[in-house]
């Protein structure tokens, strides 16, 4: 698992495009298609257009260990390229939420090259994730656009799936994240 480790360090759109696209090329010279599930800034970056810059990419890796290698060695190389984190315990795209992981993949893409694809997790996970985080006001903003976002279900059902993702570590007792979720539809909804 690797976790980006300085947060001074931000990725604009256009050089994050760029990285994403070489990436995609090396993928190609070696042949391998791959296709995965991210969470975090990229969907605001990507999707969403809400913030200039993201401190990496958060994905779920390939379970295969053959293409998990691959990856990480064409991430380290596209990183020295062009001056992104490259390091061990440092990549600009990383598999830091492998710990919890991502239980869904939706058809929205964040992503496409011919060889590699980015698609984000379900606006629920991803509202769980960000409703359960809540570090700071870009946390707060992310889950009020995700929520916006989810269609044809109450605020109920909708909570349901926020406790339904919420992930287990670090624990967050249901109480304070009922609290996190209702000020985050207040916000949302102006109520």
């Amino acid at each position: 698992m690797y976790q980006y480790s300085s947060a001074d360090k931000q990725i604009s759109i256009h050089t994050l495009t760029k990285a994403l696209n070489r990436l995609g090329e090396l993928l190609q010279k070696e042949n391998k298609r791959l296709e995965l599930t991210c969470c975090g800034g990229i969907i605001s970056l990507m999707h969403f257009r809400s913030r200039a810059m993201t401190q990496d990419v958060d994905a779920i890796f390939p379970a295969n260990p053959v293409n998990k290698q691959l990856l990480i060695r064409l991430i380290k190389q596209v990183g020295e390229e062009m001056g992104l984190a490259a390091d061990e315990k440092s990549l600009w795209f990383n598999d830091s939420v492998s710990f919890f992981g991502l239980e869904t993949t939706s058809n929205v893409v964040i992503f496409q090259h011919p060889y590699l694809t980015l698609k984000a997790a379900t606006w629920e996970e991803l509202l769980a994730h960000k409703v359960h985080a809540s570090r700071h006001d870009k946390d707060i903003q992310d889950a009020v656009l995700l929520l916006k976002e989810i269609k044809n279900k109450d605020k109920e059902q909708i909570y349901e799936s926020v406790k339904k993702y919420s992930p287990f570590v670090p624990h967050v007792p249901e109480p304070l994240l009922r609290k996190r979720f209702d000020g985050v539809w207040n916000i949302a909804f102006k109520k």
